[in-house]
């Protein structure tokens, strides 16, 4: 196969890769994160650092439901250089919560900043070797008011009830 075109599948299992990640962590949903990762894998998120199958079944078992009622992450661009069966990768990302602060006062959560990841491609297939999350910025507000609560929006849901699953063709909790 020509290098190039083999050069522009990986990126694109690369970047589908990172855009699972997401996905699955705002549908709180632990194995199809889990999944990402190599089982020999290494998250580092700070103060929460773990194994990568270990580190998704800690955010979306406990993290996640106990700290937010909701998450959503927008991706940037991705600088992705690959070199065989391995590749780095920095992808920006915006990740927005909403909780309720120690007042009980709802509260819009905005972090910025990048994903640096080590993939390594194993049998043919791409996955998260090592992440570091690294923080650009962040601020939290207080919501005053939410001018979309009464626009009939259908709501997201973290569990096999988004409506993102059927259209897919996937299943809550199962490998994606």
């Amino acid at each position: 196969m020509d290098p190039r075109l083999q050069e522009l599948l990986d990126r694109q299992e690369i970047a589908r890769l990172l855009a699972r990640y997401a996905h699955a962590c705002d549908r709180c949903d632990g194995e199809a994160m889990a999944a990402v990762y190599w089982p020999d894998s290494w998250d580092d998120h700070g103060r929460d650092q773990a194994s990568g199958p270990d580190f998704a079944r800690l955010m979306t078992g406990e993290i996640i439901p106990r700290t937010c009622e909701t998450l959503s992450h927008l991706l940037g661009q991705s600088l992705i250089e690959i070199d065989g069966d391995r590749a780095g990768a920095e992808t920006y990302y915006l990740a927005v919560t909403r909780s309720l602060g120690k007042d009980g006062e709802p509260r819009c959560n905005q972090l910025g900043g990048r994903y640096v990841d080590r993939l390594e491609r194993r049998g043919g297939e791409w996955r998260i070797e090592h992440r570091t999350c690294l923080r650009d910025w962040s601020v939290t507000l207080r919501i005053e008011e939410d001018h979309f609560a009464l626009a009939m929006l259908k709501p997201g849901h973290r569990s096999g009830e988004d409506l993102s699953y059927p259209v897919l063709g996937w299943q809550h909790g199962a490998k994606l």
